[in-house]
């Protein structure tokens, strides 16, 4: 692991940078899982942005066609599967791709109850297995109803937090990648008294048992 020196205490906290909408998260979601479910305290969520208003993709024909083989590769290195649901709303010309509302969703299940990590998998499930677009409020508020959320808590704290407030943690998330040297979606790093120390990622992908032993040993 490559490491960058930080001012922090004694805790071990491992951090995700994320996006909602990044295959390649899809693809490592079994890795974070398995975090998650040893480590529930020593995990931090971090959205990126990949698309924004400013960089939101539409779906059609040439996107279905950019995204595919990128969704095979990440498929056969991690055994996660793309539904043909999902891959039939690649091609939705009516479906606009902005990762600012799932983020901001995070961010609400973060404050209710530290279920941030809970959610973002089942987002992830939503939009790559179920073929939902979860840029779309409706969508995100009947998944976290079936999740079993208070959906009026839930959309009363999403209403709250402004374009502002998401841009400011936009903005904290670019310089931490900035820091640890992070180079896109995803990226892992471990913050312990020493500093922060990156994270080779894509080495575990599809090997959930030597990610376990790797966590186990360092986390």
């Amino acid at each position: 692991m490559a490491s960058v020196a930080s001012n922090t205490g004694s805790t071990k906290i491992l951090h995700y940078v994320y996006d909602p909408l990044c295959g390649w998260c899809y693809g490592i979601a079994p890795l974070i899982e398995a975090v998650s479910n040893t480590f529930p305290n020593s995990i931090k969520l971090h959205g990126g942005g990949l698309f924004t208003p400013a960089r939101a993709v539409t779906g059609g024909q040439s996107w279905k066609e950019h995204v595919t083989p990128i969704d095979e590769r990440i498929s056969q290195l991690s055994s996660q599967v793309f539904s043909h649901a999902y891959h039939d709303a690649l091609g939705n010309t009516e479906m606009v791709l902005n990762s600012l509302l799932p983020i901001s969703a995070v961010l609400v299940a973060e404050i209710m109850g530290k279920r941030d990590v809970y959610l973002l998998k089942a987002l992830q499930e939503a939009y790559y297995l179920d073929g939902l677009n979860i840029s779309d409020k409706d969508t995100l508020l009947f998944i976290v109803k079936k999740l079993g959320f208070d959906v009026e808590q839930f959309a009363s704290l999403l209403a709250e937090i402004s374009e502002k407030q998401i841009q400011q943690h936009l903005s904290q998330t670019q310089q931490l990648m900035s820091q640890v040297n992070g180079r896109g979606f995803p990226t892992l790093f471990i913050e312990d008294n020493q500093g922060y120390h990156l994270i080779s990622v894509e080495k575990y992908l599809g090997d959930t048992k030597r990610w376990q032993q790797f966590i186990k040993e360092n986390l």
